[in-house]
């Protein structure tokens, strides 16, 4: 066997254990579950897609592999017939330089070896410390303009509905805030949490007294009352990379003892407070528990939560 086609037979093998390795981390990723810490339940499909295209890949990559131990193996698309002897213009042998080659392979091989030691975890409170908290929801358009009375499916108590009067922009929130309003206890879960927040924020004057439950992390930062601190949840809409943290504020005399971080479940009242400048939700607390968080602690926003109003 020429000597070459061992150097190519070796590259062969290297590019296959390097697409064996991604193709590997993602389905590992898939079945735990934890791609769900990297990206956001509807993107799902295309990982899925990605997981099979690998896993195609590396078959055909194995498989040249071992093709190029018995016979010198060309993979192009040069258009020129590689199964004569005589000679080209061109050359499709490997760089001989083995530097070239560490690199190359380096920028592969280094971020599996990161994704296979380095433990899959959540993101907490510490990374509202460079973002900043919402604590008023989804940045709602247009907040002046006439306002008018807003319909739902089965109908509503007309002293409700003349509450939550609003403008066309908040509409589908008026829509929500009817239907948590009838509630004798507004529970924060995960569906529809960033747009709850949202709609009581926009008529909070409307949720005075109201019963609330949450789960959350506390989080606390510079200018807060030593009696308050903010229950958060991060959200992802797309992806780890857009990630960003929600949250409201709770008042309780023992606010101290709760370190950051920790995740509660928090009972109380609704009530409202002045945050960097905008009228906002507040819970006084009536009860605490300690709680633990989800595998995946996320929240999602859902654009099209008002279809189901």
């Amino acid at each position: 066997m020429p000597k070459n086609w061992n150097i190519k037979a070796l590259h062969h093998f290297i590019k296959s254990g390097i697409l064996a390795g991604f193709a590997g981390v993602l389905l590992k990723l898939l079945l735990t579950g934890d791609m769900l810490l990297y990206i956001a339940p509807h993107l799902m499909l295309y990982v899925d897609i990605a997981v099979c295209g690998l896993v195609i890949m590396t078959a055909f990559q194995i498989y040249v592999a071992f093709l190029s131990l018995k016979k010198n193996v060309v993979v192009c698309d040069c258009g020129h017939d590689h199964s004569h002897s005589h000679s080209h213009s061109h050359s499709h042998e490997p760089s001989r330089s083995s530097w070239l080659h560490v690199g190359i392979y380096s920028l592969f091989i280094f971020p599996l070896i990161l994704a296979t030691i380095l433990p899959n975890t959540a993101l907490a409170g510490s990374m509202a410390q460079g973002k900043g908290m919402n604590v008023s929801g989804i940045s709602a358009k247009g907040k002046d303009g006439p306002v008018e009375l807003v319909s739902m499916k089965g109908g509503v108590d007309p002293a409700v509905q003349n509450m939550f009067k609003t403008n066309v922009y908040n509409r589908d929130y008026a829509k929500l805030g009817m239907r948590l309003y009838n509630q004798e206890m507004i529970e924060m879960k995960d569906q529809w949490f960033i747009e709850k927040l949202q709609a009581i924020n926009t008529f909070v004057d409307n949720f005075q007294g109201k019963s609330i439950k949450i789960t959350g992390f506390v989080y606390r930062e510079e200018g807060l009352p030593a009696s308050q601190f903010i229950i958060g949840r991060m959200a992802m809409t797309h992806c780890i990379a857009d990630i960003s943290p929600y949250g409201i504020i709770t008042e309780t005399p023992d606010a101290g003892q709760y370190p950051n971080d920790t995740w509660l479940t928090i009972t109380g009242t609704i009530d409202h407070t002045e945050y960097h400048g905008q009228k906002v939700m507040k819970i006084n607390i009536e009860q605490i528990e300690p709680a633990v968080a989800n595998a995946v602690p996320y929240v999602y926003p859902d654009w099209n939560f008002a279809s189901e109003l």
